[in-house]
């Protein structure tokens, strides 16, 4: 007997060393991912509700099916209360399908977003503004909220638009005889209220004129980097510098490897082509954003930041601000003749500017043939 049961513990043993088999994954759980950023200086609200997927070999694989990220049906409602929170109302998020999204891993055809249309009194910047969620065949109930930047307090600074009315874009000087000389504008405002994060964006718009006969507009943003608030009660005063060389720089780096380079005309562009576009956004989006910046340090782990309740993601708020400005002359000059531009064929079509030009220089045209 003693033989017989040492004889089947090895039969045990033997049986249990050679099963390998086991679960990598935990059962499958529905989590909702939210991210959305209310703007009350656009004329419509977007929200990305999906779900988490899982699956028992590569999820690579089912990333690109749209089925395993998006729900069939949801109610999604956006709720307003006032300081002393007290329901005021609520609207309900429609949904649609949205395509010409850039290529990843993900479906690349189209995906579904949730959308409000909103007007210019449609928010209070007092207020807060709960997102409830409501998925019927999944029994699955999640919500966010979020507090509002306030728009009225977000200023660009006297000085600034003044100077930028008067003198234009000035980065370049008037003489393209002598060694280039660039100009470092600044652009200072002032920090609003619930605003934590503040990103400044240089737009350059201009048109290109086909061969063909055809016309396309087109801008290039030029990202100025961002700045953070010590606190959220606003009144701070902040600047960026403009590098005025980089800006001709920018536009290079952006127009030397056009592959339809040969099919080009001319570009030209209008008395508003530079915009300065001011965003800020509130403290949770400051934040989540600061936990996803490229890691610095041997410490790669990140904490997960979510605010959504029965879910993970982001519902935060922002407002943006914008400047438009015309070129200088000198800045005209250096971008259709200088040494760092002049290849890509940009012309003036401004008679009085093409005049004040060539008598400030000697001659030298930059109008469009």
């Amino acid at each position: 007997m003693k033989n017989f049961f040492w004889a089947l513990a090895l039969i045990v043993a033997l049986f249990s060393c050679c099963e390998t088999d086991f679960e990598l994954n935990a059962p499958y759980k529905t989590i909702p991912v939210v991210y959305g950023l209310l703007d009350q200086s656009l004329d419509t609200q977007f929200v990305k509700i999906n779900k988490s997927y899982l699956a028992d070999v590569n999820n690579a694989n089912f990333a690109p099916i749209n089925d395993c990220t998006q729900f069939d049906y949801i109610l999604a409602v956006l709720e307003e209360y006032n300081q002393n929170n007290v329901y005021l109302g609520s609207d309900t998020l429609q949904e649609m399908m949205v395509g010409n999204l850039e290529p990843g891993i993900f479906y690349e055809d189209s995906q579904k977003i949730y959308f409000l249309e909103t007007s210019s009194n449609s928010f209070v910047d007092e207020h807060t503004y709960k997102l409830n969620v409501n998925v019927p065949d999944k029994e699955l109930t999640f919500s966010a909220q979020t507090d509002l930047v306030n728009g009225a307090g977000l200023i660009f600074d006297f000085l600034s638009k003044i100077t930028l009315q008067i003198n234009g874009f000035r980065c370049a000087d008037n003489d393209l005889a002598t060694t280039d000389e660039y100009f470092d504008p600044r652009l200072d405002w002032k920090t609003t209220l619930n605003g934590k994060r503040y990103e400044l964006v240089l737009r350059f718009s201009y048109a290109e004129h086909l061969l063909s006969g055809d016309t396309i507009q087109k801008f290039m943003e030029w990202d100025l980097g961002d700045q953070t608030s010590v606190n959220t009660d606003g009144g701070e005063s902040m600047f960026k510098v403009v590098s005025g060389s980089s800006f001709f720089e920018m536009v290079q780096s952006r127009l030397s490897s056009y592959t339809l380079e040969d099919q080009i005309e001319k570009r030209t562009f209008d008395s508003k082509a530079i915009e300065f576009i001011l965003t800020a956004g509130n403290e949770n989006l400051n934040t989540y954003m600061q936990i996803n910046e490229p890691v610095t340090s041997i410490v790669t782990e990140r904490p997960i930041f979510t605010n959504v309740e029965n879910g993970i993601g982001l519902f935060g708020s922002k407002f943006s601000r914008s400047l438009k400005s015309f070129m200088s002359n000198g800045t005209v000059l250096e971008l259709c003749r200088g040494q760092i531009t002049n290849e890509f064929k940009f012309c003036c079509d401004s008679a009085e500017q093409i005049i004040a030009i060539s008598n400030l220089t000697g001659g030298v045209q930059v109008g469009c043939n």
